[in-house]
C-alpha cells in the first residue's frame, strides 16, 4: 500500500489509477486558458475504498502562480471557483450560510482558513432599515467564525461549529482549511471544493472531529488549498518523477529514515506567507461572489476592506 499522503481527491485518483483499474470513480477535466478544472466523483463504496474519500463531488481548480501575482490567471481562477461553489450551493436554497475558517492563525502554513475569513462579507447582523441605508438589500445572510484549534481552546473545532449550527441554524456550512498535497508544485496553486465536508488534520495524520452533514445535520462544503507536503511523500514523489520509483518496502524505509521516532515532518515553501495571503484573499472573494452574485468583486473588496 502506498505511503503517499494527500488531501486532494485529484491526487488520490492519480495514485489509484497508477495502481490499476479504478472502479466507482469518474473524472473529467477541462481547461480555460491556463486554469485547469478537474471534477472527480466518488460514486459508491468501491470508489470510497479506491480513493479513501467519502462519496461525493470534488472539484479542483489549478492555476500557475496564484501565490505570486494578480493577473488574468488569478481573475480567471476567481471566477471559476465562484461559479463552481455557487453550483454546489444552488440546491441548498438561499438561507443563512456559516463560513468557518479552520486552522491556527499563529502558524503560517495553517493560517489559510483564518486569513480567508477576514475577506468574507458577513451580513447576518445587518437587518431591517440598516440594509436599506447601507445599500445591502437582497444580500444573503452570512455568518463567519475562525474557531482556532484544539491546542488553543481546549475544544474540538467541530464541537464549536456544531454548537453554533444548533443555535443559528444555517442552511449550509462552508469550511475552509489548509491541505496537504503530494506534489510541491501544487502548493498555493490548487484549490479543492468538496460537498463531503472535512476531517481537520487528516492530511497530516492528526485527524480530528469530522465536520460534515452527518455530524452537523446540515450540508457542508469544504474549500481547501494545499500549503504543505509530507516529507516522506515528497521524497517518494521526487524519486518517481526521476524514473526511480521505490518499491513498497523501500517506501517504508524512506518514511522510517525521515521520521525518526515516528514524528512526522512537513515541507512548506519559503514564500509561504505570501502564498497563503494571496490564496486566502482569492478564496474569500470567490466565496463572496458565490454567496452574493449580484455584487461586483470591486464593490465586495470595498465592503470588506
Amino acid at each position: 500500500m502506498s505511503l503517499i499522503r494527500t488531501d486532494l481527491a485529484l491526487e488520490a485518483q492519480e495514485i489509484a489509477a497508477e495502481a490499476g483499474a479504478l472502479e466507482g470513480v469518474t473524472s473529467e477535466q477541462s481547461k480555460l486558458g491556463d486554469v485547469t478544472v478537474t471534477k472527480v466523483k466518488v460514486l459508491d463504496s468501491r470508489g470510497e475504498k479506491a480513493l479513501g474519500k467519502p462519496m461525493g463531488s470534488y472539484v479542483t481548480v489549478e492555476a500557475p502562480g496564484l501565490g505570486e501575482a494578480e493577473d488574468e490567471s488569478y481573475d480567471r481562477a476567481l471566477d471559476i471557483l465562484a461559479h463552481e461553489l455557487e453550483a454546489m450551493l444552488a440546491p441548498l436554497g438561499d438561507g443563512l450560510v456559516l463560513v468557518a475558517g479552520l486552522g491556527n492563525a499563529a502558524m503560517t502554513p495553517d493560517a489559510f482558513g483564518p486569513r480567508c475569513v477576514k475577506s468574507v462579507l458577513v451580513t447576518r447582523h445587518i437587518a431591517g432599515e440598516l440594509t436599506k441605508i447601507t445599500g445591502l438589500e437582497g444580500l444573503r445572510a452570512v455568518a463567519a467564525i475562525a474557531p482556532g484549534v484544539l491546542g488553543q481552546t481546549g475544544v474540538e473545532t467541530g464541537e464549536i461549529i456544531k454548537s453554533l449550527v444548533e443555535n443559528i441554524r444555517p442552511a449550509a456550512v462552508i469550511v475552509i482549511d489548509a491541505l496537504a498535497s503530494r506534489r510541491a508544485t501544487r502548493l498555493g496553486n490548487t484549490i479543492q471544493l468538496a460537498d463531503t465536508g472535512i476531517i481537520p488534520g487528516s492530511g497530516i495524520g492528526n485527524s480530528r472531529f469530522a465536520i460534515n452533514r452527518e455530524s452537523l445535520g446540515v450540508p457542508v462544503i469544504s474549500v481547501g488549498v494545499p500549503t504543505v507536503v509530507d516529507a516522506a511523500t515528497l521524497t517518494v514523489d521526487v524519486l518517481q518523477n526521476a524514473g526511480m520509483p521505490p518499491k513498497p518496502e523501500q517506501e517504508e524505509k524512506i518514511r522510517a529514515a525521515i521520521e525518526p521516532g515516528g514524528i512526522s515532518m512537513f515541507v512548506t515553501p519559503r514564500l509561504i506567507d505570501l502564498i497563503v495571503e494571496h490564496a486566502a484573499r482569492l478564496t474569500g472573494l470567490a466565496i463572496n461572489k458565490a454567496l452574493h452574485p449580484g455584487v461586483s468583486v470591486e464593490d465586495m473588496e470595498r465592503l470588506v476592506s
